[in-house]
């Protein structure tokens, strides 16, 4: 009898930016308290995309589809976003009114911005692997089998019938995803970004203008927020945000949000943040809505 083959649902192609120079990656609980462990144990789940058939014969292809399709990538797709010799830098002085906002949300404004070159390869890669983050949770996955269970005569055929849905679901993601908005956060500060085991954090309301928002920790040091809208026109360079320390913290509170047992620090974990927003949820303060065509964003200063 063979042993339940491992399924990570946080590939360590990525979990691997979290680890410090001894290899292991700080693991904190909702009370502060924590341990050290290694990506390969992190994100994990065993049998967790594999198809049972009658005979309790298992089809591993989804997590080898995952694996040699959207995983292998991802390093390179990682590394191309965090080089910054890549960037090219323009005069922006901006309007003084929104650069103080700016400066109260936690982002620099220094008389320049940076943009990042996003090759047609890099932005495809970077939808199916967003796609894939977000549908591959198990929390995302039990929804879907909670779905078909339904109407499915058995445990077994609700999980086949959420693993094709979840192939459904990916593919519309991506397709979304591609035609969209993106903006990388850059910490400046000694804060860095943190990851959790609720995965990445999406607002689905799936409206016509805006379907969803998404903000995703790709390593300490860079993050990327993704945001459809409409008629969008898929630049070929994205504009890089420089995110002070405050910045990162408001950041973070949206992982933390969805966070269930575990948080993940590649630094020294703060310890009195994460027992303060473990779970909690992010305000919304900053707003997107249309006005006669145009996106218009607005900033609630009461919801820090």
């Amino acid at each position: 009898m063979t042993s339940p083959k491992r399924h990570h649902w946080w590939p360590q192609v990525q979990s691997r930016y979290w680890t410090g120079a001894d290899g292991l990656v700080n693991v904190v609980r909702a009370d502060g308290t924590g341990f050290r462990a290694n990506p390969i144990n992190l994100g994990v789940e065993s049998e967790l995309y594999t198809r049972f058939g009658p005979d309790d014969s298992k089809d591993p292809s989804i997590e080898d589809w995952f694996a040699n399709t959207v995983d292998q990538p991802a390093g390179l797709l990682i590394d191309h976003l965090s080089d910054a010799s890549l960037r090219k830098r323009h005069p922006y002085a901006g309007d003084p009114d929104k650069a103080a906002v700016s400066r109260q949300l936690g982002m620099r404004t220094p008389g320049y911005i940076d943009v990042h070159p996003l090759p047609d390869e890099v932005r495809m890669a970077a939808a199916r692997y967003v796609a894939a983050l977000l549908v591959r949770h198990p929390r995302y996955l039990s929804k879907l089998t909670e779905f078909h269970r339904l109407s499915a005569p058995d445990n077994t055929s609700a999980k086949s019938a959420a693993l094709d849905n979840m192939g459904h679901v990916f593919g519309v993601y991506v397709e979304t995803i591609l035609s969209a908005t993106f903006m990388i956060s850059q910490r400046t500060g000694t804060a860095e970004f943190i990851y959790a085991d609720g995965g990445i954090v999406v607002d689905e309301p799936w409206a016509p203008d805006i379907p969803f928002t998404m903000h995703v920790p790709l390593t300490p040091d860079v993050a990327l927020q993704v945001l459809p809208v409409p008629n969008p026109i898929p630049l070929r360079e994205v504009p890089v945000i420089e995110a002070t320390n405050p910045g990162v913290a408001r950041m973070n509170r949206i992982t933390l949000s969805a966070a269930q047992r575990f948080v993940f620090t590649r630094q020294a974990p703060p310890t009195t943040f994460i027992r303060r927003y473990f779970g909690v949820p992010a305000p919304a303060s900053i707003g997107y809505r249309f006005i006669n065509g145009r996106l218009e964003t607005r900033y609630e200063p009461g919801h820090m």
